[in-house]
């Protein structure tokens, strides 16, 4: 019986990963001639080209959605097989004061643009948290606390969503344009790009180098998750009982903390205390990069670009406002503490 449901799973999952690996080969190989752009880029692109043009077949879906929830965490796992420990402790606990400062920015520039144009504060506080920490992750974790509604849930997701888009193509062209070392453009893409596909995906189109950087300082962002959560928990409470309309609101921290970050660490163990030979940890990082790849032609399929329209303007100004001031802001803190 198991076993067949571990058949029916596979046979669910094998169209769609199919579709997003040729799409990922193809990229991969365009990627190697056009590495201005490269395969991440390319591949995003053909993802929303071909759900905006012909759809996504239905068949499709259980795999694109598990290439993003899942491969991306064993993309990540595998390039913690790259790193020493000790240079991911350090560059975690080196970045952790532009991180702090990037969240309390971004949850206080969101919250003033969102009352400047009179948005709904469920949307703008899940708007907030979306530029803050990582993206739809925080936004869908954060917004069962806030009781949210879907469509506030929806509309956040796709606001952050454009904007993680653009950060693919811009950050690496703003990189190279300023000069920034690899060192300085990976703290950068960690702290100030949403979420952590877009991150991995811009900084290892960067270079290799600016990835492995990048990788250590959004995971540790994304492990800022856990108080964030709590926080809004605990002032949700404490408006609902001053309104009077019911109890706290219960936080599951078990559901919440991002357990793949341990498994990232305990990689970068092995490979630190020389378990991992040479040839096993350049296909590790390899096949990290092409896991991206595939990522990214799975976020492309979840474009879709008539919704984001249906939208309106008042949280793509939300979105794009957070999403300047942090980059600005964020590029400022390196500067002056690196």
């Amino acid at each position: 019986m198991v076993a067949g449901r571990l058949r029916a799973r596979a046979g669910a999952l094998l169209p769609g990963l199919a579709g997003v690996a040729l799409i990922a080969a193809a990229a991969w190989s365009l990627g190697g001639l056009i590495s201005l752009i490269g395969a991440p880029v390319l591949a995003l692109a053909a993802g929303v080209a071909i759900r905006n043009t012909a759809g996504m077949p239905p068949l499709l879906a259980p795999g694109v959605e598990y290439t993003v929830k899942r491969l991306l965490r064993l993309a990540i796992i595998l390039f913690g097989a790259t790193l020493a420990l000790g240079e991911v402790v350090r560059v975690g606990a080196g970045s952790l004061a532009v991180i702090i400062a990037t969240i309390v920015l971004a949850l206080g520039l969101t919250a003033l643009v969102g009352r400047w144009l009179r948005a709904p504060s469920r949307l703008v506080t899940l708007i907030g948290v979306g530029t803050a920490i990582c993206g739809a992750t925080a936004i869908v974790t954060v917004g069962p606390i806030l009781e949210a509604e879907d469509q506030e849930i929806a509309f956040a997701v796709a606001t952050i969503f454009l904007f993680n888009m653009l950060a693919v193509v811009v950050y690496p062209l703003l990189g190279h344009a300023l000069g920034l070392t690899d060192r300085i453009f990976g703290v950068w893409a960690g702290a100030a790009i949403h979420d952590t596909s877009s991150v991995l995906a811009a900084s290892y189109a960067y270079s290799d180098a600016a990835g492995q950087v990048a990788t250590v300082v959004k995971l540790t962002r994304t492990l800022m998750l856990v108080p964030l959560a709590l926080a809004v928990g605990i002032v949700h409470s404490a408006a609902r009982s001053r309104a009077g309309t019911g109890g706290g609101v219960r936080v599951d921290l078990v559901r919440i903390f991002p357990w793949f970050v341990l498994w990232f660490v305990a990689a970068a163990g092995i490979n630190t205390l020389g378990l991992l030979p040479a040839p096993l940890v350049r296909a590790s990082g390899l096949a990290g990069k092409f896991l991206i790849v595939m990522v990214m032609a799975a976020v492309g399929f979840g474009a879709d670009l008539r919704g984001m329209r249906r939208i309106g303007l008042g949280p793509f100004y939300i979105g794009l406002a957070a999403s300047v001031l942090i980059a600005v802001a964020g590029m400022g803190l390196i500067r002056l503490l690196f």
